[in-house]
C-alpha cells in the first residue's frame, strides 16, 4: 500500500473547509467556509505549495457546494443553509429554491456536485445530525427539484466514473460509501455498498473526488487521511495529514496531479486545535494521476451524456 506525503499551503484557518474543486478552464481552486455564521467561498491560483486567493465571496449564510455554471462565466449554483442559489460573479445571490421548509428538525445543505447531464446533486443533514433527517436531492433546468432519496444520515460526497456509468454516493453518519449503476440518460439503478467504514474505529468517509483511472480518493473525516481505493474498492494508499477532520479532496494543479484537501476545526476543543494547529487549513500531496474534468450546472439542460465505453 502507498502512502503519500501531505503538507499545509495555507495560513489562514476555515472552520469547516468543504467542496474542494479545481477549475481546469480558468486554473483556479475552488473551495468554501462552511462557518457558524456568515461562509465564503475561495477561488484561488496554485502551484504546489503556493495558494494565492484571487477573489474571496463573503456570503450571506454557510455554503456547502457548488458546481459553475454552463460556459463559466455566468457564476455558480451554490448550496447555502436551507436553500439552492445563485451567484453570480460579482457576488450577488438569488435563490432558486428551498427543498426542507419547516422540516423537524431543520435541516441544512450539505455536500453536492453537478453531474455529466448537467443536473446538480445536492445533500442535506440535520442540523443536529440526527439520523434519519436528511435526503438526497437533483435540481435540473428542465424537472426543477427531485427528492432520489431520503431518511439518510448525513448526505455527503458525490461523483462519477471516468466512463459515466457509475455514481457514488457517501452516507457519513454509519460510514458508507455506495455505488451505483448509471444509464444513458443519468438514472442510477443496482445500489451496492463500495466501501464500509467502522467509524468509531476509523473514522467516516466525506467528500471525495475521482481520477481519470477510474480510482477513488476520499477524505476520512476524524481519521487523519485521505484514502485511495481502485475501481473494485481495493485501499490502494493512504494520504495521513496532522489533522483529524479532512473534509473534501480535488486533484488538479497546473501539472493536474496535485490532491488539494480541504479540513476543519468544527466540534474541536481548545486542548485539540492546540495539539492540531494545522486544523482547518489546506493540505496538499503530489499524487501522479490527473483527475476528470469539473462538471457544469446547464441552464438549458441540452446534454445528453458522453459516454466513453
Amino acid at each position: 500500500m502507498r502512502e503519500y506525503v501531505a503538507q499545509v499551503c495555507t495560513t489562514d484557518a476555515d472552520f469547516l473547509g468543504e467542496c474542494c474543486r479545481w477549475d481546469e478552464v480558468h486554473q483556479e481552486l475552488m473551495w468554501v467556509n462552511q462557518s457558524q455564521g456568515p461562509g465564503q467561498m475561495y477561488r484561488a491560483t496554485v502551484d504546489g505549495p503556493e495558494v494565492t486567493i484571487v477573489r474571496r465571496y463573503e456570503l450571506s449564510g454557510s455554503p456547502s457546494a457548488f458546481a459553475p455554471v454552463a460556459g463559466r462565466d455566468a457564476g455558480w449554483i451554490l448550496a447555502m443553509d436551507r436553500s439552492l442559489w445563485w451567484l453570480d460573479v460579482q457576488g450577488r445571490l438569488q435563490e432558486l429554491v428551498t427543498p426542507d421548509a419547516g422540516q423537524t428538525p431543520p435541516v441544512h445543505t450539505n455536500d453536492g456536485a453537478a453531474d455529466p447531464w448537467g443536473r446538480f446533486w445536492m445533500g442535506t443533514m440535520a442540523d443536529d445530525a440526527s439520523d434519519g433527517h436528511a435526503h438526497l436531492y437533483r435540481y435540473s433546468a428542465a424537472q426543477g427539484l427531485t427528492t432520489i432519496f431520503e431518511g439518510l444520515s448525513i448526505s455527503n460526497g458525490i461523483a462519477w466514473s471516468p466512463d459515466q456509468r457509475t455514481m457514488y454516493h457517501v452516507d457519513s453518519g454509519p460510514g458508507t460509501i455506495r455505488a451505483f449503476d448509471v444509464d444513458d440518460h443519468g438514472e442510477i439503478s443496482n445500489q451496492r455498498v463500495f466501501a464500509q467504514f467502522d467509524v468509531a474505529r476509523e473514522g467516516t468517509p466525506d467528500g471525495l473526488c475521482i481520477d481519470e483511472d477510474g480510482a477513488m480518493w476520499v477524505a476520512v473525516w476524524g481519521g487523519y487521511e485521505v484514502r485511495h481505493y481502485s475501481r473494485q474498492g481495493d485501499l490502494l494508499g493512504r494520504v495521513p495529514l496532522d489533522t483529524a477532520q479532512p473534509s473534501s479532496c480535488t486533484l488538479g494543479g497546473p501539472g493536474g496531479t496535485t490532491l488539494y484537501i480541504t479540513t476543519a476545526q468544527e466540534d474541536m476543543s481548545d486542548e485539540q486545535l492546540g495539539a492540531e494547529p494545522h486544523a482547518g487549513r489546506l493540505f496538499y500531496a503530489e499524487v501522479g494521476v490527473r483527475g476528470l474534468v469539473l462538471r457544469t450546472f446547464d441552464t438549458l439542460e441540452s446534454r445528453t451524456g458522453e459516454h466513453h465505453d
